[in-house]
């Protein structure tokens, strides 16, 4: 079917019930082509809130559009003797693409129902950089981009994994990481890369979110590491000081999973925040115990929280996640507490909730006086 020889109102109606995958394998026909899907789905493109790039250690992500998490399309390294392969300019590089993919758990080879770009190990960045710039034309770079990794160890693998990063332009990466020694190698379940680790974060842009999972360590973060300017962590971790995010986090959102934690930690780290003195950026915390629980009446009179009449109705302190690595609720939980703390340099209040084993603490974007209105 030749589609240029329809009228535009025809052309419109055929690409109207194309699916999104398709819609972007035919853009890379021709540029009349691309702009013709530009201008007819103009609708449908602004109903897409962003782009992410899913990769995991075998640096081969898939492109997805979101919120309804569709797949685009999937940039695979190329296979000498492969069958299939056509070449397509793509932001004036040539790039081999193909309908097929290996399949990485069985290392067979099946049938693709979605586009692939090829990329040889030599030019892997430019390829990925020409797909991104694609991207970036076709969607708008008003619109978020995303790269994600996510670290998934495989049995009697090294755990620890430094990911490639691309340099992308208007791309926020989000990073999953093990920290976890390798014990059949060393003898030992501690960590030991943290050089190899403090050279990834101080030679990458401030990451958008990091997902940890740690255990113990011979040697412990930099306070001064590029890691605690992180916009997001969520952190599973047996010590409180590895990582030490209650001492030097400088983002705004933290989820902490601890096995234990000292009371006077968590005194501490209210107290430095209603100083003034660190957490400026902070807009949600959370700390959860494995263990033991966390007296509510000995940390909120350590920490001098102020209490509403027991009769009112506590606003409810929720923001959106600045990441969400498990794709369901997208708000923080919620926290409804009576308990309050106010920053002395700016009367900014911060809602304190605890309950069982776990501490939310909540940063309002008002004084106390205008916070206690909304009671």
């Amino acid at each position: 079917m030749i589609l240029s020889k329809y009228p535009y109102v025809i052309q419109k109606e055929i690409l109207d019930n194309m699916e999104y995958t398709d819609l972007f394998m035919f853009s890379f026909v021709s540029r009349n082509m691309k702009k013709l899907i530009k201008s007819s789905q103009l609708n449908r493109f602004q109903s897409i809130s962003s782009v992410q790039y899913n990769c995991d250690r075998t640096d081969q992500p898939w492109v997805y559009i979101f919120p309804k998490r569709i797949k685009l399309m999937r940039i695979v390294k190329h296979e000498e003797g492969g069958n299939g392969y056509f070449r397509l300019e793509v932001c004036g590089k040539i790039i081999d693409f193909q309908r097929e993919a290996r399949n990485e758990r069985r290392h067979t080879t099946y049938e693709c129902s979605h586009l692939a770009a090829t990329y040889y190990p030599f030019d892997k960045e430019f390829t990925f950089q020409s797909i991104h710039n694609y991207c970036l034309d076709s969607f708008g770079n008003s619109l978020k981009f995303n790269w994600e990794f996510r670290h998934i160890p495989r049995y009697r693998e090294i755990r620890f994994y430094i990911p490639f990063l691309p340099q992308l332009q208007n791309v926020s990466f989000c990073v999953d990481f093990w920290l976890y020694g390798d014990y059949e190698r060393t003898g030992t379940m501690d960590f030991t890369e943290m050089r190899r680790l403090e050279e990834f974060f101080s030679s990458s842009p401030v990451l958008k979110s990091i997902r940890m999972f740690s255990r113990s360590t011979t040697e412990l973060f930099n306070p001064d590491s590029k890691f605690y300017q992180t916009e997001s962590i969520e952190s599973q971790q047996s010590r409180i000081d590895f990582p030490a995010i209650l001492s030097h986090f400088q983002g705004r959102q933290a989820f902490i999973n601890c096995a234990r934690c000292e009371n006077l930690d968590l005194i501490e780290f209210v107290n430095r925040w209603k100083s003034g003195e660190a957490f400026q950026n902070l807009e949600y915390l959370q700390i959860k115990l494995r263990r033991v629980e966390i007296p509510q009446n000995q940390i909120m009179d350590a920490v001098g929280a102020k209490h509403m009449n027991a009769s009112a109705q506590p606003p409810t302190h929720t923001v959106p996640k600045i990441y969400n690595w498990r794709y369901m609720n997208p708000n923080t939980d919620p926290i409804i507490s009576h308990a309050y703390v106010v920053r002395e340099t700016d009367s900014r209040v911060a809602s304190v909730q605890i309950e069982d084993k776990t501490l939310s603490f909540g940063v309002w974007d008002k004084t106390e006086d205008d916070f206690l209105r909304m009671v």
